[in-house]
């Protein structure tokens, strides 16, 4: 198993290989002393499934959910602050500064 493993992590690492022809895929398994019909098979005819039963491996599947949705993260006077640039929103409107010679 320890070839198939290697043959694999080879053809995941050379795009040539892994886009390659079932003949070509048959010569380099040959290449790498993958003698396994089966398994030879399996792997030159991207059969996955066919594959992952004949190295003892079922299908798995994987799911990340967040562990609150409703959860947000407060922080210190940032009720007012929608934008995110540290001062209240409030009216946008701005009026120039006083001029102090009139």
């Amino acid at each position: 198993m320890g070839k198939v493993i290697e043959f694999l992590a080879r053809a995941g690492s050379d795009a040539a290989l892994r886009h390659a022809s079932a003949d070509v895929v048959r010569i380099a398994l040959l290449d790498a002393g993958v003698d396994d019909v089966e398994l030879g098979r399996a792997l030159s005819g991207s059969d996955g499934d066919a594959l992952r039963a004949l190295l003892g491996r079922g299908g798995y599947c994987c799911s990340q959910m967040p562990d609150d949705p409703q959860r947000e993260e407060d922080y210190p006077g940032d009720e007012d602050d929608e934008n995110g640039d540290g001062e209240p929103d409030g009216n946008i409107s701005r009026m120039p500064p006083e001029d102090p010679s009139r």
